[in-house]
């Protein structure tokens, strides 16, 4: 196992446990700040698309980013796991409350619509991870669904940007990173909004 690999199994498990110590309210109150701040950007108000995950426990929560899109009339598009890839799926209007998986993550109905991206003009993703750098590395769960979406993304996209939210805790000065790993365009957190040249 490379050092790299190692590296990462190591900060999962550090940053798990430092988002696991956050409370509820607190995760609520930082989520909405976050959202704000989001729906500032500049990219934002030229988005036809928001591209949007579903929270798990522990994560912040995108209820109101999602909200926000909608409300500024935004598509929004949200993502399935099928087997060892996330196909993202266009959430219609008025949507309830969706059921949850094992993992206790939101599951979209899989004969929504599927997302695509020829046709979705300018994309907005917001992206989840367990920790961002300064340089716009992410590091993910392991299983590499966010990568792979990426890389397809930005070859079949005519305009992507996509975008690490987090908690300013998740921010570190670097992490370890592979070729393969897909770089942000820009990070928010509650505090702060960092966009890469």
């Amino acid at each position: 196992m490379s050092e790299v690999v190692m590296d990462k199994q190591a900060m999962r498990s550090l940053m798990k446990t430092r988002l696991g110590e956050i409370q509820p309210e607190d995760m609520a109150l930082r989520s909405g700040q976050i959202a704000e701040r989001f729906a500032a950007m500049p990219q934002w108000s030229r988005a036809d698309t928001v591209l949007c995950f579903l929270s798990m426990p522990h994560e912040m929560d995108t209820t109101p980013l999602i909200q926000a899109a909608r409300a500024a009339g935004k598509a929004v598009s949200v993502p399935r796991i099928e087997g060892a890839d996330i196909r993202f799926l266009v959430m219609p209007p008025n949507t309830g409350e969706l059921p949850l998986d094992r993992w206790n993550i939101p599951v979209p109905d899989p004969l929504w619509p599927s997302f695509d991206p020829p046709r979705s003009g300018r994309i907005l993703v917001a992206c989840p991870g367990l920790a961002f750098d300064r340089e716009g590395n992410r590091l993910g769960r392991g299983k590499g669904y966010y990568d792979r979406f990426l890389s397809r993304l930005r070859r079949e996209a005519s305009e992507v940007f996509t975008v690490g939210v987090c908690l300013s805790e998740q921010l570190l000065p670097s992490l370890p990173h592979e070729d393969f790993d897909q770089r942000m365009d820009a990070l928010v957190t509650e505090r702060e909004t960092v966009v890469f040249g």
